[in-house]
């Protein structure tokens, strides 16, 4: 019997955890291998903590990401993301995280089904009373999410 290394062990548990219906994330990271150069699907490119929950909880402002594996743009903006989470919203906003082509939890297909625009990455921000305050497609700056996400806190 082969005894499999501590970093294979990690990657396993990397790619279980990203196979989970995304949704609601703490400690967020990016994937190891992400390519911010060519579409090279190597999973969704955000793993974390409690991918699962997708619940809008009343009275926090909650930030939605919509995107796929395999997708440069979703790479790029995910990467956005992460830097815009570690640098202070983590307990004042709800982070959820979808991946559209692989969600499988009924509260993250009832979030596609509201606020997703068809196109990849897609940003959306709602209030502390679950209303849209602000959604864009494409890649944004993340000085603008952050700006955004200020209207709301």
């Amino acid at each position: 019997m082969r005894r499999l290394s501590a970093t294979a062990i990690m990657a396993v548990l990397l790619l279980v955890n990203a196979t989970l219906a995304a949704g609601a994330a703490e400690d967020l990271k990016l994937r190891p291998g992400v390519s911010f150069t060519q579409d090279i699907d190597n999973g969704f490119p955000i793993v974390a903590t409690d991918m699962d929950d997708t619940k809008i909880e009343a009275g926090k402002p909650a930030l939605l990401f919509f995107g796929a594996s395999g997708d440069l743009n979703t790479n790029r903006q995910a990467k956005r993301l992460v830097d815009l989470y570690r640098k202070g919203n983590a307990k004042e906003v709800k982070f959820i995280v979808i991946d559209v082509d692989h969600a499988t939890a009924d509260d993250a297909k009832k979030l596609i089904k509201t606020y997703y625009q068809g196109y990849i990455p897609c940003q959306v921000i709602l209030d502390k009373s679950g209303k849209k305050a602000w959604s864009q497609i494409g890649e944004v700056e993340q000085n603008v999410v952050k700006a955004q996400l200020g209207k709301v806190l």
